[in-house]
């Protein structure tokens, strides 16, 4: 009986020296120009630290283990606004994140264009390798 007895007075005090655990962020990005269908592989990363993960084919993602604190949650896709959303995680807790990304719009003004020079070597360059 003393056996039992310290047997469970041993593990109810484990408990109480256990570490607190981290949070998680879980969430679905979704694309807002193709009616909010799952956005694939897009990036998801907590700034300046090592957490960061992609978003699988039903556009679902989660970063678990995070020490609890403040962080800035950054979520890029080629061809799209990169967005930004302040975060707070919490201890043992997990943050639900449900965010669309919208296609990046171009002006004139941002597009580059080559030069003759460029564009002559390329059609030499084209021509010689035809030959």
């Amino acid at each position: 009986m003393k056996k039992t007895l310290f047997f469970l007075a041993f593990i109810c005090t484990i408990n109480l020296f256990a570490q607190e655990e981290g949070g998680a962020i879980r969430g679905t990005i979704f694309d807002m120009e193709m009616n909010n269908e799952p956005l694939l592989f897009a990036d998801v990363e907590i700034k300046d630290t090592k957490f960061k993960t992609q978003t699988n084919f039903r556009g679902n993602f989660e970063i678990s283990n995070v020490e609890p604190g403040s962080y800035i949650l950054k979520i890029t896709f080629l061809g799209y606004e990169s967005y930004e959303v302040p975060v707070e995680i919490l201890a043992s807790n997990t943050l639900e994140i449900t965010q669309g990304l919208q296609a990046q719009t171009l002006s004139l003004s941002d597009m580059s264009f080559a030069d003759e020079n460029t564009i002559q070597n390329s059609e030499t360059a084209l021509t010689s390798l035809e030959k």
